[in-house]
Order: structure tokens, then C-alpha cells, then sequence
């Protein structure tokens, strides 16, 4: 009998939470924000427009009617990296970027991606009709186990070695759209939308969003390491 152990490492862990008050902020939402933030399917350059990002309108945590909104999605964010990340309790949370993605049908995708500029990310669905895409992370850089890149690359999803992908392997690891629920990740995690029907009826809407976590102004001596509050910022 062969011996062996082996070692799961690096993992990315992503969280989803129900919003206790989503009947209330999508009703708040259509009303008083939507009308704002509205934006064209197309963009000017005849191409689909999937985000209110692109259109100059990234900050609806800064409108007064999202308050209730946007501090139960801080309360979930708080959540994941304390409990799930294993983080402690020393860090505010600001929002510095938020704004819509939507899709009317299943061609209308948001490529892979990631964000940069911050350090926690979210997905909230405001809106989402049965068959409507999912949420999707990938991991092509690492290619499940490195040594055997050539392997596990391929041009498309049926061209592959793979016989089935696991917690080593997975290269794209995809969530479901669901109404009321949020989706938090680490804002550096490459992440996009997929089709999972061949048609979808209706608008697919998620406020999507990123954070920057700042030291605590209580514990901003105690650190080497971290954001210490914005308040000490300067720009000369």
C-alpha cells in the first residue's frame, strides 16, 4: 500500500450571507437610487454596458437612502473576516468604490477581472430571475498544482485533461446569482459572470462594491502594519 499526505494551502475563502432587510432595500433601491444610477445598455462606443462604474456613477454608499443598506452589508463584511478570515476585531470598514452590474440576457457578461485598489469585495442581488448568471472565481495562474501547468491548460472547458476538478485542481469555482443574498471575497480574487441557462427572462442586478480595512483609531499604535485612519491621510 502507498503512503502519502498531503497539504491543502493558500486557500481563498468566499462568504454568503442573506440580507435581513432586503425587501426594504430593493424597495428603497428601485425608488430612490435606481433613477440616479441608471445608465444605458449600450455604451457610446455601441458595446454592452454592464456596470454603472463605467458610466462615472461608482459611489452609491454615499447616498443617504443606501445608509440602512450599506451597514447591514458592513455587518456581513465584518463577519467574514473575523470569523471565516480569522482577523481581529481592530479594522473599520470604509467603502470606497460601489455601483450596479447588470445583464438583461446571457450574453451580456462580465469578463474576469479583479480590483486592485482595495481589500474586501462584494456582490449584493438586488434582483435575480431564475436562470440568470452565476457568480464566477478563477484560478488559472496557479493551474491546480504548478509542476503540471501544461496539464491543466486549456483553450476551453471541454478541452482538458481534468477527469474531475477538487479542492487542489479547481481552476473556476462558480455561485449562483440569488436574490437577497451577498457574496464577499478577497477584492485580488479574479472573478467574472457566466452563463447557467441558455436564456434568462428579466434584469439580473447586484450592487457590487469594495472596501479598504483601516486600523481601529484605538489600536493605531499597537501595529507596524496596516491602514491607520483616513483622518491622518495627507495630500501635499
Amino acid at each position: 500500500m502507498v503512503k502519502y499526505e498531503y497539504h491543502n494551502i493558500f486557500p481563498t475563502s468566499i462568504y454568503i450571507g442573506e440580507m435581513n432587510g432586503h425587501v426594504r432595500h430593493k424597495e428603497v433601491f428601485y425608488n430612490k437610487i435606481y433613477p440616479k444610477y441608471q445608465f444605458p445598455r449600450m455604451n457610446k462606443d455601441g458595446d454592452v454596458n454592464t456596470v454603472s462604474e463605467s458610466e462615472g456613477k461608482p459611489i452609491i454608499h454615499t447616498e443617504e437612502s443606501a445608509v440602512p443598506m450599506m451597514k447591514e452589508i458592513t455587518e456581513h463584511i465584518k463577519i467574514y473576516y473575523t470569523e471565516i478570515l480569522g482577523l481581529k476585531d481592530v479594522f473599520d470598514v470604509y467603502h470606497t468604490k460601489s455601483w450596479i452590474s447588470r445583464s438583461y440576457d446571457n450574453e451580456e457578461l462580465v469578463p474576469e477581472h479583479i480590483h486592485s485598489p482595495s481589500h474586501i469585495s462584494y456582490a449584493y442581488y438586488i434582483n435575480a430571475p431564475e436562470g440568470s448568471h452565476a457568480l464566477s472565481f478563477y484560478d488559472k495562474k496557479k493551474m491546480g498544482n504548478a509542476i503540471f501547468q501544461s496539464v491543466f491548460d486549456y483553450y476551453h472547458e471541454d478541452d482538458t485533461f481534468m477527469n474531475q476538478y477538487t479542492f487542489e485542481s479547481t481552476q473556476k469555482y462558480s455561485i449562483e446569482s440569488k436574490e437577497g443574498t451577498i457574496c464577499i471575497f478577497p477584492s485580488k480574487t479574479a472573478h467574472g459572470t457566466d452563463p447557467v441557462s441558455e436564456v434568462f427572462s428579466g434584469e439580473r442586478l447586484a450592487i457590487s462594491g469594495d472596501c479598504i480595512i483601516t486600523l481601529k483609531e484605538s489600536e493605531r499604535m499597537k501595529y507596524s502594519v496596516g491602514h491607520i485612519n483616513p483622518k491622518y491621510w495627507r495630500r501635499y
